[in-house]
């Protein structure tokens, strides 16, 4: 049983690290195209109108498509056939750090039901990535 336990951690540790790293590389494109733009040009644009950077999201339509944002090809697979709610979950969960109880606040349910949601969503995943 504690060999079970141990490969649905570290599957959990894959998947979020996974997450982790695509939300590091989506940072970096758009750190990227900001310095790509001339110094003096930003300084007087946040001058003028001073804006806090956001990081990239996704927007849901993209959320629904989650497997495209994942290289390793397995994971992608096996994220392709979660429901739309489970991706919300796992990718504001993982992606945007947000807990039970704030991803809860946007959905209209309770952090128990998102933490519900959330596990079972991962145990599909696993369930799916070992039959590939």
């Amino acid at each position: 049983m504690s060999s079970e336990q141990e490969v649905t951690r570290m599957f959990i540790n894959y998947v979020r690290q996974s997450l982790k790293n695509e939300r590091i590389n989506r940072h970096k494109v758009k750190s990227h195209r900001i310095k790509e733009t001339l110094l003096e040009d930003w300084l007087i644009e946040e001058i003028e109108d001073p804006q806090p950077l956001e990081e990239p999201n996704l927007t849901p339509k993209e959320v629904s498509k989650l497997e495209n944002f994942i290289e390793n090809e397995r994971l992608a697979m096996s994220v392709a056939t979660l429901s739309m709610p489970d991706k919300i979950v796992l990718y504001q969960y993982y992606y945007n750090e947000l807990t039970d109880a704030e991803i809860g606040g946007r959905c209209n349910r309770t952090s128990q039901g998102v933490n519900y949601r959330r596990q079972r969503a991962l145990n599909r995943l696993r369930t799916v990535y070992k039959n590939l």
